[in-house]
């Protein structure tokens, strides 16, 4: 019996994905484990398994569209199978704003007769009025016909323009017959219709009733890009953050760096990755949340959970967004190996071939804008954990050794704690051990 494959949750924080390529055709014989299409989730390109054994009898939703979990994708069942009653089924269950459904989602195909502009120009708006960024369709009007343009030029060649585009140019009485398009296949934009209104207006055409910023650009949300906004936005909002900052004099650190690489060449060879001051940093901060377990923790609205393992995530950024791959089990790993394991994942973050396992359920992370330029600053948690600790460049300031003023290597860190679970005594003791291992990095196999 043929059954519904619907979008599978890939990931925990998953509520949709969107297909980026099937892998399996019509016709093809599917069994259960074996991958249908790679899905784009909120947090990578995954592999998304058929749980069903049989023949991929129907594609309901190509490559592109985005999908709730739930919804319906694909039916497979034995060959031959009458499937329209299922067709039906999932096509009356889909939601009625999908965002890979809905109309307003893609481009369209728009004709002259389909081109309407009001009967007269428009009253000026009330100077107290407000002026709308994005102007919406017009109400369809069912009594009186469709006014064209330009009657003339019904039969000619059909207009390939967006809604929006469209929208503007029946707001603006523009003839899109007349404006060059700049998008594929020489769609026409909302930049293209805006260009065109403003150059109406340097001309001594008609004002329009509202102001538009030529340069604007409209720029649609991926789903890790969403997932990003709305928890970082509830972290802010729900956890009472507190700030605690120390200066680091690298001195020692980048001395340490650079003979543990000499080490890594006549040892290990140089086609082992070389030790960056992050995979130090990584591994002592592992050493020191075993020191400090209290702030190896997250909270659990009526208690604290105390975490029996440390698991530092790695803020990496991505094109749309950006990622936590985790290393686990910090503590027990030589830097080597924190250093080898950082670069795969980072490697693989940046692919999008992570999986959910690989940057999920951290107890603690490091976000390091050093790379950039940034000195100092301060990072949002990544709930459920309780800590972040945000590190900059080393840069060269003025620092005092031995009572005398010197020039020096200085690396400024600050942790963000929640203080539900983290009190300013208990960041303060882990901050303290962490600069003295830092300023003293030959320690940091000692704690193990």
């Amino acid at each position: 019996m043929a059954k519904i494959q619907e979008m599978t949750q890939l990931s925990p924080t998953m509520t949709e994905g969107t297909i980026v390529k099937w892998i399996k055709k019509e016709g093809d014989s599917v069994s259960p484990g074996e991958v249908l299409a790679e899905v784009e989730t909120d947090k990578a390109v995954m592999e998304m398994e058929a749980y069903d054994s049989g023949v991929l009898l129907k594609i309901i939703e190509q490559e592109g569209s985005k999908l709730k979990v739930g919804q319906a994708l694909a039916i497979i069942g034995k060959p031959g199978e009458d499937v329209s009653s299922l067709l039906e089924k999932a096509k009356s269950s889909q939601p009625a704003s999908s965002p890979g459904s809905s109309p307003a989602s893609k481009e369209t195909v728009v004709t002259a007769a389909e081109v309407v502009v009001p009967p007269t120009a428009k009253t000026q708006a009330d100077s107290n009025s407000v002026s709308k960024a994005e102007p919406s369709f017009p109400a369809k009007q069912t009594a009186e016909p469709k006014k064209e343009i330009n009657p003339e030029l019904r039969g000619q060649a059909r207009i390939l323009a967006s809604p929006l585009a469209k929208s503007i140019a029946i707001e603006q009485g523009i003839d899109l017959h007349l404006v060059i398009g700049t998008g594929p296949e020489g769609r026409i934009t909302k930049k293209d219709v805006l260009d065109a209104i403003g150059s109406k207006q340097s001309s001594g055409g008609s004002s329009v009733s509202f102001s538009i910023n030529a340069k604007d650009e409209v720029i649609s949300l991926g789903g890790m890009r969403k997932t990003i906004a709305k928890r970082l936005t509830e972290s802010k909002q729900n956890l009472p953050h507190f700030y605690l900052n120390a200066d680091i004099n690298a001195k020692a650190l980048e001395s340490f760096r650079v003979s543990l690489n000499d080490f890594k060449d006549k040892n290990l060879g140089e086609t082992a990755p070389k030790v960056s001051v992050n995979d130090i940093i990584v591994k002592a901060v592992a050493a020191s949340l075993k020191l400090h377990p209290k702030v190896n923790a997250s909270w659990q609205e009526d208690s604290i959970l105390q975490y029996g393992r440390i698991d530092v995530g790695i803020a990496v950024s991505l094109e749309g967004g950006l990622l936590t791959p985790v290393v686990r089990s910090a503590d027990k790993k030589s830097i080597f190996q924190i250093s080898s394991e950082v670069k795969e994942l980072a490697k693989k973050a940046r692919d999008r071939k992570l999986k959910p396992e690989e940057f999920s359920n951290g107890t603690f992370t490091i976000s390091n804008l050093g790379m950039y330029g940034i000195s100092k600053f301060t990072a949002i948690i990544n709930e459920p954990e309780s800590a972040i600790l945000a590190v900059g460049g080393i840069e060269d300031k003025p620092v005092v050794e031995n009572g005398e003023l010197k020039a020096g290597r200085v690396l400024s860190i600050t942790l963000s704690c929640d203080h539900r679970v983290i009190d300013g005594a208990v960041g303060a003791e882990f901050l303290r051990t962490l600069k003295s291992l830092l300023e003293n990095p030959s320690l940091i196999s000692g704690i193990s």
